[in-house]
């Protein structure tokens, strides 16, 4: 009978301390991200977001800022509601969002259907390379007393995902797994979508959903200037 073990975790005293001085929240139902935050062994919580992720794509000069603000909303109206229910709780609440963009500029997120995942991957990923943009956003309660408004910091993270061609019969074998329908993009590198891909230049855990690296810096920067 074989066993799994159980994933390795970092045991970082200054890391392990944050959740006696504030109450952390991911605001984000994605397994994937959850999986990846336990690794740095935070207590938190999981909160979904209410915010209705209907941005107008058109109004935005870029992907990046596109995706960067579609991640703010979701950690704001997180924010915003537990600090109505507990207002002298200092909070942290990580919020996420992540999108594929074509070689053409197009943006895509979930899939629509089945048909949309299959026309996606056969028209605009295959044999071609397409950006996946993760955007990151906390909001942290300031230790000034007197602060009436949250910390706010962000950040983007872009990696290059080159596709092989794919042929109809693998692109119906993907899509009928169910697999891409609740992925941006339509795919998943880290399961059956990894013999689809040529190279990837950038961040691997980017592509699955949640930049580690990256997040850590932004903790590491907090942490030596004594914001958290």
């Amino acid at each position: 009978m074989n066993t799994v073990d159980a994933a390795p975790s970092l045991a970082l005293p200054w890391i392990e301390t944050l959740a006696s001085r504030f109450r952390i929240i991911l605001a984000s139902g994605s397994p994937r991200r959850k999986e990846l935050l336990d690794r740095l062994n935070i207590k938190y919580d999981v909160i979904l977001s209410g915010f209705a992720e209907d941005l107008d794509k058109s109004q935005f000069p870029s992907a990046k800022e596109y995706v960067l603000e579609t991640a703010s909303r979701k950690a704001e109206e997180v924010y915003r509601r537990i600090k109505r229910e507990q207002p002298l709780t200092p909070l942290i609440v990580i919020g996420a969002d992540t999108i594929v963009v074509s070689s053409d500029g197009v943006i895509f997120e979930k899939p629509a259907s089945a048909q949309d995942a299959a026309t996606v991957l056969k028209e605009k990923l295959s044999g071609k390379t397409n950006t996946v943009n993760t955007g990151v956003c906390l909001y942290i309660d300031s230790a000034d007393e007197n602060a009436d408004q949250p910390l706010v910091e962000k950040t983007v993270e872009s990696t290059q995902v080159t596709f092989n061609e794919l042929d109809d019969a693998l692109i119906s074998a993907y899509v009928s797994t169910g697999e891409p329908m609740d992925k941006a993009g339509s795919y998943a590198y880290q399961s059956l979508a990894c013999f689809f891909v040529k190279e990837i230049q950038g961040d691997y855990y980017n592509v699955v959903g949640f930049p580690c690296a990256r997040f850590y810096q932004m903790l590491l920067e907090l942490h030596r200037k004594s914001i958290i």
